[in-house]
Formats: C-alpha cells, sequence, structure tokens
C-alpha cells in the first residue's frame, strides 16, 4: 500500500510542478516534462525510503473476495486495454460512452504538449480560459513531450489508475468495495431473463454502470479515485483510531465466525495503517486539480469532522490550513477566477422526468391515452406522440428501477447507526455521506444534472464498507449470499454487457486526415485560434489546437454561454458580409475549410477564398489566413464537389 501511494505522490508532485513550469516559463516543454517528472521520482524515492520499516497487515482474502479482485482485474483490462485503438487506418474506442470524451481529453493532452502559456485558454471556447481538472491530461503531456506516443499513454495511464485503484478500493473496504463499484445499479440488469442475452441494461438509466460511465470515460478519476479512498483510510485510522473498531492489544479479540468476506472495517484497520502527514497534504491539496467533485466531497466530510470530532481539531486544522493555500490557488485557476460556468441549479427529484428515462418507460410499459385517463389526470401524463406514460408512474418507478434494494439496505444501516452504541466513526461518514446524496436528488451542480453522479459515487462508495460491517456481517452465510445477490446481480449483468465481445468500436477519427492536418498546421503558433464547423472530434482539436468552439455537448456541460459565439461563428462561416469584423471579435486569425464544414454551412459563400492568403491545403481540406492578402497560389477546387 505504501507503493500504491508512493505512484500517487508522484502523480501529484509531477502534475503541481508542471504547473508551475508552465507559469515560469510560458509553456511546457521537453525540459520542462523532464524536470516536471523527476521531480515526481524524487518524492517516490523518499516515500519509499520513509516507509521503508512500515508494513501492512490484513486477513488474506476469501474465494469471495478472491472473485472479485480477479472481476475488477479483468474488466479493468477490457477497458483500458481498448480504450482507444486502430482499425486500419480508424482510430476508434470501444465504448459509446467515450465516443466524445476520449476526444476532449486527446485535445487537452496534444494541446498542453504543444506548449501553450500557463493557465491556457479553453481550446474549445473562445474568449475564457480553461476551466477544467485537467491533472490527469497535465500528468499525460509530459510523457507525451518525452516521447511517448499519445495513444500508448491512454492505454498505459489507464492500466496505471486502474491497478491503484482496485488497490485503494480493496484498503477501503476490501471485497465489497470492489463488487461494489463493478457492479452497482437496481433491477434493470434482471431484463436479461427476459432478453436471453447480455447488454448494458442499466445505459439508459440514470444510475449508470460506474465502470463504464465514470471509470472508463472520467480520466480525472484514474488519480481521484485511489487517492481519495487511500485519504479515507487514512483518515480513519488518524482520527478515529478508537471508534473505529481497532481493538486495544493488551485484549485478545473475540472469536466470531468466519463470513463470506473479512470485516472490511476491522480487518483493514487492525494494522493502524495511515499515510504521513506531508502526504495527506499533498494528495488532498492537489484534487482540485484532477477531480473537483472529490475534493468537494471530502472537504464536506473534513468540515462535519470539524463540527462533532473537537478531539481531533488539531490534526484536522493542521491538514486544512496545510492545503488552503495551494488547493484554493487551484480551485481558482479550473474556475477561471471562480467565475467558471453557470452550474448550480434546482431539479427536484434528480433525473426522474429525463427524457431518457421517460422514453425507457414508454418501452417498457406503453399505454394509449384512454388507459391513462381512466386512472389518472391528464396534468400528471406527458404525450409521446399517440401514446402517454403517466408521470407519477415515471416518479414512482425511477428509484427502485435505477437503485433497486439498496435503498432498504440503507435504511436498515441508517436505524442501525442511530442506536446510542453505534460507531462515531460510522456516522460521521454516512450520514454526511447521505446528506450529500439527498442534496444531489435536489440541486444540480452542473448544466447536465447526470453530472451529480460524480458526487453521487461518493457517497455510495464510502457507504458500502459500513453496509457490510453494520448489517450483513452478523448475517448467516446466506442471508448474506442472497443480499449480495440482490443488491449486486443486476449492475454485474449491465457491467458485463458493456465489456463483453459484441462491441466493435466506434470511430472516433482518421490517422492519414490528423496527419495531414498535422503538416498543414507547421510553423502556426500553438496560441492562435482557428474558426471550423464545432464538433467533438475535428481534426484541428484533435492535434490539439484551439477552436472558437468544441463539441456544443461539453462547452454546455462546462456550463460556458456558448449561444452567442455560435451565432457569430456561423454567421462568418457562412460568409456574412462582416465576416472579417466577426473573425476579430472571436479572436481568429485562421480558418479551416473541410468537409465538415462543406456539410455544415452549405450555403457559404467562402469570401476568404479570393481575400485571404492560402496557408496550406490537402485532400483533408484547407487552412486560409484571415489577416494576411492572398498570394498567388492557385484556386482550389470547392469542397461541396
Amino acid at each position: 500500500m505504501n507503493f500504491v501511494a508512493a505512484i500517487l505522490y508522484a502523480m501529484s508532485a509531477s502534475s503541481l510542478l508542471a504547473v508551475l513550469l508552465g507559469f515560469l516559463r510560458g509553456g511546457l516543454d521537453h525540459s520542462s516534462a523532464a524536470l516536471a517528472l523527476g521531480g515526481g521520482l524524487l518524492v517516490v524515492s523518499f516515500a519509499l525510503w520513509q516507509g521503508r520499516n512500515s508494513s501492512t497487515r490484513s486477513q488474506p482474502p476469501s474465494l469471495p473476495e478472491w472473485l472479485a479482485i480477479i472481476a475488477f482485474a479483468l474488466v479493468s483490462l477490457r477497458i483500458f486495454l481498448w480504450v482507444e485503438f486502430f482499425d486500419g487506418d480508424e482510430i476508434k474506442v470501444l465504448f459509446d460512452n467515450n465516443l466524445g470524451d476520449l476526444p476532449l481529453h486527446l485535445t487537452y493532452v496534444r494541446y498542453l504538449a504543444n506548449g501553450v502559456p500557463f493557465w491556457p485558454d479553453n481550446p474549445i471556447f473562445t474568449g475564457g480560459t480553461l476551466t477544467y481538472p485537467i491533472g490527469i491530461d497535465l500528468f499525460h503531456s509530459l510523457f507525451v513531450l518525452l516521447g511517448m506516443d499519445v495513444f500508448r499513454g491512454f492505454i498505459w495511464i489507464g492500466l496505471l489508475g486502474a491497478a491503484l485503484t482496485g488497490a485503494a478500493l480493496w484498503r477501503w473496504g476490501r471485497g465489497i468495495a470492489l463488487v461494489g463499484f463493478l457492479a452497482n445499479g437496481g433491477l434493470a440488469g434482471f431484463e436479461i431473463f427476459h432478453a436471453a442475452k447480455l447488454a448494458d441494461f442499466q445505459a439508459m438509466l440514470a444510475w449508470k454502470s460506474i465502470a463504464l460511465a465514470l471509470f472508463a470515460t472520467q480520466r480525472g478519476l484514474l488519480f481521484a479515485l485511489p487517492a481519495g479512498l487511500l485519504l479515507l483510510s487514512s483518515w480513519r485510522s488518524r482520527f478515529f483510531g478508537v471508534d473505529a473498531g481497532v481493538r486495544p492489544a493488551a485484549k485478545k479479540p473475540p472469536r466470531r465466525k468466519r463470513s463470506s468476506s473479512a470485516d472490511p472495517e476491522i480487518q483493514a484497520e487492525s494494522d493502524n495503517w495511515r499515510l504521513p502527514v506531508w502526504g495527506e497534504v499533498l494528495l488532498y491539496a492537489s484534487l482540485p486539480l484532477f477531480h473537483f467533485h472529490t475534493f468537494l466531497f471530502l472537504s464536506v466530510l473534513l468540515g462535519v469532522w470539524l463540527v462533532f470530532r473537537r478531539q481531533e481539531w488539531r490534526g484536522l486544522l493542521q491538514l486544512i490550513g496545510s492545503a488552503l493555500a495551494p488547493a484554493t490557488v487551484l480551485v481558482f485557476l479550473i474556475t477561471g477566477g471562480l467565475k467558471g460556468g453557470h452550474l448550480l441549479g434546482w431539479k427536484p427529484g434528480w433525473m426522474w422526468n429525463d427524457q431518457g428515462f421517460l422514453d425507457w418507460c414508454q418501452a417498457h410499459w406503453p399505454m394509449n391515452s384512454a388507459e391513462m385517463i381512466s386512472f389518472t389526470f391528464a396534468p400528471l401524463a406527458l404525450t409521446f406522440d399517440s401514446q402517454t406514460t403517466p408521470l407519477w408512474i415515471a416518479g414512482l418507478t425511477f428509484w427502485p428501477i435505477n437503485f433497486g434494494v439498496l435503498p432498504i439496505f440503507v435504511g436498515l444501516l441508517v436505524a442501525k447507526l442511530c442506536r446510542p452504541q453505534s460507531s462515531m466513526w460510522a456516522r460521521l461518514v454516512v450520514f454526511p455521506a447521505l446528506g450529500i446524496f439527498l442534496i444531489c436528488c435536489f440541486v444540480k451542480f452542473a448544466p447536465w444534472e447526470w453530472d451529480n453522479t460524480k458526487l453521487m459515487v461518493w457517497s455510495y462508495l464510502v457507504i458500502l464498507p459500513f453496509l457490510w460491517s453494520e448489517v450483513l456481517s452478523r448475517w448467516p452465510r446466506w442471508g448474506q449470499t442472497l443480499a449480495v445477490v440482490m443488491l449486486f446481480f443486476s449492475g454485474f449483468i449491465s457491467t458485463l454487457g458493456g465489456v463483453d465481445g459484441s462491441h466493435a468500436g466506434q470511430t472516433i477519427a482518421v490517422r492519414s486526415e490528423l496527419d495531414g492536418v498535422a503538416d498543414g498546421l507547421r510553423g502556426i503558433p500553438a496560441r492562435e485560434r482557428f474558426a471550423g464547423a464545432p464538433t467533438y472530434n475535428h481534426p484541428l482539436l484533435l492535434n490539439g489546437r484551439k477552436m472558437v468552439l468544441g463539441y456544443e455537448g461539453h462547452v454546455r456541460s462546462h456550463g460556458l454561454d456558448w449561444d452567442e459565439p455560435a451565432g457569430k461563428l456561423k454567421a462568418l462561416m457562412n460568409g456574412d458580409e462582416h465576416w472579417q469584423a466577426l473573425a476579430a471579435e472571436l479572436g481568429v486569425r485562421y480558418l479551416f475549410w473541410g468537409w465538415r464544414e462543406s456539410e455544415e454551412y452549405q450555403d457559404s459563400s467562402q469570401p476568404w477564398r479570393k481575400s485571404t492568403r492560402l496557408v496550406a491545403s490537402g485532400e483533408w481540406g484547407a487552412i486560409y489566413d484571415l489577416r494576411s492578402a492572398p498570394t498567388a497560389a492557385p484556386e482550389l477546387p470547392d469542397m461541396k464537389e
């Protein structure tokens, strides 16, 4: 476990050093990357030397736990060995969930490796700085600067993050944490008995498979999950050692019947393992750079402990005070000076009336208007062409379909923790976690309410060990087996259906096109912004260049005011009579015209073809310098043809 922590220290330290060097040197280059990664190696060496005499002890895995470990390893290998791959001239991703996300991360990695000034401008939105936790992409870019193939980097960093996450899940909650991570879900997976085939039955629901919808797509979690779980494990020992169930050494623990899994709360803590204070500060303070939602969740927990754990004030204040300055600076940077986008909003019921879920309801129990009117009121129904599904039915079924019997077990846990003799540690983790989850059911923390999952997943993960230690561990073996099947069978089926061999992949780019555009971009500074069709996989973005707008879904989910720039971009690309003034307003010097632009702006007059300089051209399209007069270059064929 000390080795896992040391790797996380290196990732954190290297990324923080890269930010510092980016500011001091006006961007990253080969020497900056070497210095940053060299600093990370020094931190690794120091951490391993400091912990050379420490060791951890825990009960060996039981057979069910070995099965959980093997399942986690196999699913992780399937996800990250095929996170992207080549199929002839095509670059593909295995999962539909990654169709938009991986191109965005490829944009960030290459953009940072291009040596742009810090703090970087936003490559997918004109007129502002980058408002995104770029830590893992920044770490990736350091290896690209030292010669690693950018696509290989996605595989190796994914596998590294998966290994770290698996170890941290084991440290936090042993087998139940691993199984719960892989197999979260409700009732949708039981559809396998009707469909008679594997599929990701949760794909259209709100509470999607964590492994497929978050772990495979949200690259910041490759650092934030293991770092956050190790911090929680360390704080469990540091601030709650007595209440967490650590027995006094002088007393022999009472005999207890061996169950299908060891008690994670007792066994994980019996060695009193913890991170060094400086390690806790480093990981906690750097979290905003990698994943802001994780930092927010842990900060809420620390705040609650400050109120209810007064005997630990000194240690808590030392941790928070040491991390305050660097964490505040990072939050300031990733939010564009504490501005960022418009994120918070009132959304009671979370996604119970989301169109995707309503479509799912309509597909599974459609009703015509006559049937609906016979037992409900028209205002409580939504119309789908000629059929309707009562809104109250969607509201009632949303929670069991998404979460199954989990709320029942959580209710049992809450009842147990309300007893006076219950563990203070358990209460001061479970109750704040449930509070955060409930807030997410009424308040959206991003324009797309599904992004609340990034907070809700932490509530779910931190509660899992307590479900076992406080409730299930006291049940007979048959009861434990039945409970595990009820909790996780459906979710595991959906995860298996999402990674099975039926997936052939989705194309995100063509290598020959990317290479051709890369050649055309030579000599154009990385700080220049381009006008072009806004899409998730534009070759300019995938080569790490700035555009007026990237994919609308990304810009919208980041909470940015994209309507006005989008209107100006459309007028520019259509050849409006004021197109030159519009280009200046949008901060554009270069314009890209290829087959995407020809399809998106079919009626464009393309006035720049005769009035500006052609910089480069090829089968992929053409690049024009809007601030330079035309040369004697031959006229290009019309891309419409």
